[in-house]
């Protein structure tokens, strides 16, 4: 169970509801402003995007840390390389951000923070999930009946990412370059706060342009700290 507050363009934060947390859980929602106004953004005709955080202290994973330390380009022998590539400029980009702190608007001022990696259980839930909207003509965190699960938690968890303490996403659609989803998420209070948050640790990317879909391209950010 989780306490879900709504954004009036779909922005949400979810925090689990567990005694043990509570503190953690208001400083977070604190940190993401959690039912702020934020109007979201658009970068035009044909795009859009979409935020959720999730935090917990409640797991019974086990599992050590597995991160990358650069960002594979190879498309790993199941992705498109040249989505990859794709992939591996967002992350630069996001870290380039973070080096220099940003002003979130209504989330408030960040400090620089230290770089993400990519890791690679929460870039497969993040490639899958980019993959998943553009298949099936759908612009949510939410994906009822997906291969992969119902929620971001769900996806999240089922690409082997379970001994998690903080986990959150970002979502766009319809931008045709890294660049342009970037800028487009720092333009937006919500988006802005998760990419610079110094509570996530690593990042999955995920790209996919799905041909004859409603927005073409599909972009995903999935983030997460572990234990």
């Amino acid at each position: 169970m989780g306490t879900r507050c709504p954004y009036p363009d779909g922005l949400y934060v979810m925090i689990k509801d567990h005694p043990a947390i509570a503190l953690l859980a208001l400083l977070f929602s604190l940190g993401l402003g959690a039912c702020s106004n934020d109007p979201g953004w658009g970068t035009g005709d044909g795009s859009d995007s979409d935020s959720d955080s999730d935090s917990d202290s409640d797991s019974d994973s086990d599992s050590d840390s597995d991160s990358d330390s650069d960002c594979d380009a190879s498309g790993e022998g199941y992705w498109d390389a040249a989505w990859a590539e794709w992939e591996c400029q967002v992350l630069d980009l996001t870290n380039q951000y973070r080096s220099q702190g940003a002003d979130c608007g209504s989330e408030g001022n960040f400090a620089a923070a230290p770089p993400l990696v990519m890791q690679h259980q929460l870039r497969e839930a993040a490639r899958f999930h980019s993959e998943d909207m553009g298949i099936r003509s759908f612009f949510s965190h939410n994906s009822p009946g997906g291969p992969n699960g119902d929620t971001m938690t769900e996806r999240i968890e089922n690409a082997g990412y379970t001994d998690w303490q903080t986990i959150g996403e970002n979502i766009a659609a319809g931008q045709t370059s890294p660049s342009e989803v970037v800028s487009g998420w720092m333009a937006s209070d919500g988006h802005c706060s998760n990419i610079m948050s110094p509570a996530f640790e690593e990042i999955g990317v995920g790209y996919a342009y799905i041909a004859g879909s409603p927005m073409g391209h599909y972009w995903t950010q999935d983030f997460g700290t572990q234990y």
